[in-house]
């Protein structure tokens, strides 16, 4: 019995089961030969569809397999600890991005091919050599059937192509409906390059003729891009090569997203909760609901701009809350009426490009058609492709039949629908309240209604209908504009995601055919429209500060007020340096004061001036950021969370003093950056912190959001180590810890924290050696004391594999624990400074001054071309090394 691509791989040096499987491959064991666990007592001379082959007759024409249809019943909601397959053929990282998911997620990885080998003593290739293909497939099928049953739960199951003849076809299919299958594809040149042999023709059909296949096996699909360089930034500088495991890092992070996304539900309040958490860390706008902050944008980007690979994603996304793929849908496979391979595959390549290069939600949108049957089902399978890649939201035309949108909305996962429809009627017409509340019965979750304007007082007749829709006793989101030039304004004061379009894309040559062409392309972009709403006294300018006994040299006020100029915001960020938090006083009596950072020595003081902390402020017990609050509710207390982003902007008298803490945000992406998969965060994984102020709280807390049990405090003054290990004691001890650190539910025993007195102390000997080290000291000198020149001793720097280190203090960056680290070790320690920290903290504190996220490549360039060091000197080579390296970090 051949297998489902032989007849694909004649004439190649290897067939289609070797390249799928390891058992011949570049990567295959020689395994010993020793006697199978038998052939099946099934023997029979077909599995469905393949032409029975052997050894003797390989010259005789076969036949593909027939595959089952694709059901169309995926509904896409699992149980939270299901199991998750990865499918593809070899070379597509299916098993790296297993080894990912499993760390992450604390969950076995289960290689279908290593059952083979084990339970027969025989790689897949040297097994169907001995005992023939319909032996083979007969074994392949039964290890299938028995690892889906047997790890249906909490696992991460890796399977090759050998194991789909057309019975192992229908057992995934079937597997599909109650758990995650995904289609794991890579770029046509990394798989030739991963497999060696092939030449590049031969494998253009494999994949054109193995992805249909794969994709009617699965529910979902990955694309995973090939990262060329690694974020050279956070390397040493005298590191001769850079390694490898960060060039994996971004795609870390993507996987792990995707997979949090299609384990997600939305709870009562509409948003998104996950088995798998993203790895990502929490900024202060991931727990609010996108569709209902106000003033968003959403901007809109046609497909065909996406293929083109000088695209640059965070350019096109720039101001924006939302990124908005537009497709056209072309006509489908004359033969199969499905999408052809080419075009899935454009789609797939471009969303994951997106969802690589930006934190945005996704918004995937197919352009509505008309007329012939053939338009409908070309749209429906463009819409039904797009729900494989789990993006956050999916358009839906509200002109199709009920049956078909509730098919979509069915099998939306956890994709939130827009319920779409552009039409030239009356907004005064009784056509749009009917259509919005159809889309409400159906079960959309958003709505968007657009109209071409031809005269400004189209304008007025909007707002008219937004009133109607808002006296209604039962509403979703609604989004309401006009389009074309006239439309401009009521797309201005739309309050959700209002389309845009990029800058670059609105002064092309292009531009006035692509409005031709398609008459809901958007006339503003995200600049124009933040600008309107201060220029129209809806949103204020609002005054900044970062206050602090030595917060001259502070970088900050550049970072932020380069950031505000780039999205239009009129506001201004400022030095108060003050020896006392009396001063503060006289900020907050400001009308237009829109909140301040705080610096050393006022985090832990300050919040005596506070009326509320955020649950991550009061559990690290110190404050970095301080918003004002103008609007309390009726009972006095404090909004939080949505009702806190809803005021930004708006200036008026202060009632109230919110304090956050984004110091362990920034904290936490360092150290993950840093952190290699052989130093993975485990149970016996420990962390070294030195200091015990406001940061080393925070670097505490961080530590315990990332799992860690085992932390070390090294202080010179012994007490206020004491005092820390006493306050995370406490919070680690308490009831409510579970849901403030979910990285200790399940996970044993609470963390324990020790304290070394002095640096001549010996390491625990019942601790592993840190692989986690941060200085939470200043670098330079303050005051009457003079810069510490802290080094670690030898002993604590014992770690065989390394491990990461973050100096967080970024006025001297070559200190001479930065020396120390990469002189000891330059190849298995990474090193990370305050210039890698400082933006990572500013992005979360971006979003809670002005409720917009925020412009990270802005902010990190800004940052590092305004550092000088302590002597007002900068290091032109460095910034220049870590400017190029920009476009390889993480968004």
């Amino acid at each position: 019995m051949s297998t489902i691509m032989d007849s694909v791989a004649v004439g190649t040096k290897r067939n289609f089961s070797t390249l799928v499987d390891d058992g011949a491959g570049r990567n295959g064991r020689n395994v010993p030969r020793t006697p199978p666990a038998g052939p099946s007592q099934r023997q029979r001379t077909d599995t469905g569809g393949s032409y029975a082959m052997n050894s003797s007759n390989r010259s005789t024409p076969r036949t593909t397999p027939t595959p089952t249809p694709a059901p169309h019943d995926y509904h896409r909601i699992f149980e939270p600890n299901a199991s998750i397959v990865l499918i593809g053929i070899r070379g597509t990282g299916k098993s790296t991005l297993a080894v990912i998911a499993s760390v992450a997620c604390q969950r076995r990885v289960v290689d279908v091919e290593t059952l083979f080998q084990e339970a027969t003593g025989f790689s897949t290739a040297k097994y169907r050599k001995q005992f023939g293909a319909s032996n083979h497939n007969l074994r392949q099928e039964d290890l299938l059937r028995t690892a889906l049953q047997a790890w249906d739960k909490g696992a991460i199951i890796v399977c090759n192509g050998s194991s789909l003849e057309r019975s192992g076809q229908a057992l995934l299919q079937d597997f599909s409906r109650t758990h995650p299958v995904i289609h794991i594809m890579r770029e046509l040149s990394s798989i030739h390059q991963y497999l060696e042999v092939l030449n590049r023709s031969k494998l253009e059909d494999l994949l054109a003729f193995s992805s249909p296949i794969f994709r009617r096996c699965s529910n979902y699909e990955f694309y995973n891009m090939s990262e060329t360089k690694a974020a050279y930034s956070i390397a040493p500088v005298n590191q001769p090569s850079v390694p490898a495991f960060l060039t994996l890092k971004r795609a870390e992070r993507t996987f792990l997203k995707f997979l949090s996304l299609i384990t997600s539900q939305e709870n009562t309040r509409g948003a998104v909760q996950s088995a798998i958490p993203p790895l990502q860390p929490g900024f202060p706008l991931s727990d609010v609901v996108t569709e209902l902050r106000k003033y968003t944008c959403a901007v809109q980007v046609p497909l065909s701009i996406l293929l083109a690979e000088q695209a640059d994603i965070e350019d096109l996304e720039f101001g924006s809350d939302a990124f908005e793929i537009v497709v056209d849908p072309v006509e489908l496979d004359p033969h199969l009426q499905r999408l052809a391979s080419e075009r899935a595959d454009q789609i797939s390549r471009s969303i994951s490009r997106v969802r690589r290069s930006t934190v945005i939600p996704i918004i995937y949108h197919v352009m509505p058609t008309s007329g012939q049957i053939s338009n409908r089902l070309s749209y429906l399978e463009h819409v039904r492709h797009g729900l494989r890649m789990a993006p956050e939201f999916v358009t839906v035309d509200l002109s199709l039949d009920e049956e078909a949108i509730l098919e979509i909305i069915r099998t939306r996962g956890s994709a939130k629908i827009i319920g779409h429809l552009h039409a030239a009627i009356d907004w005064y017409n009784p056509f749009w309240l009917q259509k919005y509340e159809t889309a409400m019965r159906l079960g959309c979750n958003v709505v968007r209604f657009t109209r071409p304007a031809n005269f400004m007082d189209d304008n007025a007749a909007i707002q008219s209908f937004r009133n109607k829709i808002g006296e209604q006793p039962r509403t979703i989101p609604l989004i309401c504009f006009n389009t074309g030039r006239a439309g401009r304004r009521s797309a201005c004061f739309n309050q959700v995601l209002t389309s845009v379009i990029p800058e670059a894309l609105r002064e092309s040559e292009d531009f006035p055919s692509r409005v031709e062409s398609n008459p809901e392309t958007s006339w503003i972009t995200a600049r124009e429209a933040t600008h309107a709403l201060y220029a129209s006294f809806t949103y204020d300018p609002m005054q900044f500060y970062i206050t602090g006994a030595s917060a001259g040299y502070s970088l900050s006020p550049t970072m932020h007020n380069v950031a505000y100029k780039a999205c239009g915001m009129p506001h201004h960020f400022q030095t108060h340096q003050t020896s006392t938090l009396n001063s503060l006083q006289e900020l907050v009596r400001d009308p237009n004061f829109g909140g301040t950072a705080i610096s050393l020595p006022f985090k832990t003081e300050v919040i005596s001036l506070t009326h509320s902390l955020s649950r991550h402020a009061r559990a690290i017990g110190a404050v970095n950021t301080l918003i004002p609050v103008r609007h309390l509710y009726p009972d006095g207390s404090i909004p939080e969370d949505l009702e806190l982003f809803q005021e930004r902007n708006q200036a008026g008298p202060i009632k109230a003093l919110y304090g956050d803490n984004t110091d362990w945000i920034g904290i936490r992406a360092c150290i993950r950056r840093g952190l290699s998969p052989a130093n993975a965060v485990r149970p016996n994984t420990c962390g070294l912190i030195v200091g015990s102020g406001g940061m080393a709280r925070a670097a505490v807390y961080a530590m315990l959001q990332l799992g860690v049990k085992n932390i070390v405090i090294f202080n010179r003054t012994y007490s206020n180590a004491e005092k820390l290990v006493a306050h995370f004691t406490r919070l680690v001890s308490s009831p409510s810890s579970t849901a403030l650190l979910p990285s200790m539910i399940n996970q044993g025993p609470n963390p324990i924290f020790r304290i070394l007195q002095y640096r001549d102390d010996p390491w625990p000997s019942d601790l592993r050696p840190p692989t986690i080290i941060l200085s939470c000291i200043p670098t330079h000198a303050v005051g009457d004391s003079p810069a510490p020149n802290f080094t670690l001793p030898k002993p604590w720097l014992e770690s065989a594999t390394g491990g990461v280190v973050i100096e967080l203090a970024y006025r001297t960056l070559k200190t001479p624990l930065m020396k120390q680290i990469r002189e000891a070790a330059p190849q298995s320690w990474i090193c990370l400074d305050g210039l890698d920290l400082l933006p990572e903290q500013g992005f979360a504190q971006f979003e809670l001054f002005t409720g917009k996220r925020a412009p990270r490549r802005i902010m990190r360039e800004e940052v590092l071309r305004s550092w000088t060091d302590d002597q007002g000197k900068s290091d032109p080579g460095m910034v220049q090394m870590r400017l190029e390296a920009l476009d390889d970090q993480e968004p």
